[in-house]
């Protein structure tokens, strides 16, 4: 597996990981363009075999950074690919001058929550009825 920059051309495997993945932020196919020229957007995908699994999108102004989207293809769940794509994320921030780096993570999405934690997440606050009006959006920051 390696890890690279998001292209065009990847759009509709990014919109295709994103439907499967219940907690993805389903930017869809008209959403991924402007995040990939976005000027303060940084887009990753882990790719194996010529195929994007999975990806991390963030955003970095002033030192500050916020990740938005963040899924890996159902196959290629449980086998570190997520871990490789947030650590890989971090040292981009890092080069970038990243200091602060937060997120919102679902109530209910556990094995993210795992994977933040892992990574030196903290969970900060709390979002009430954030998603769809009933669920709570977790709040998690770290330094970099």
């Amino acid at each position: 597996m390696n890890i690279r920059r998001a292209r065009y051309t990847d759009i509709a495997l990014l919109s295709a990981i994103e439907d499967l993945q219940p907690y993805s932020a389903k930017w869809g196919p008209r959403g991924w363009p402007a995040e990939l020229v976005e000027g303060i957007s940084y887009v990753w995908c882990a790719v194996k075999e010529e195929q994007v699994i999975g990806f991390v999108a963030y955003r970095q102004v002033a030192g500050f950074c916020e990740i938005l989207n963040v899924a890996v293809h159902p196959a290629h769940c449980r086998q570190g690919v997520g871990s490789a794509l947030l650590a890989h994320a971090l040292q981009e921030i890092k080069k970038e001058g990243g200091q602060t780096v937060t997120l919102e993570v679902n109530e209910y999405n556990l094995p993210a929550q795992a994977l933040y934690r892992q990574a030196g997440f903290q969970e900060a606050g709390r979002r009430k009825n954030f998603y769809h009006g009933k669920e709570d959006a977790l709040i998690f920051n770290r330094t970099v």
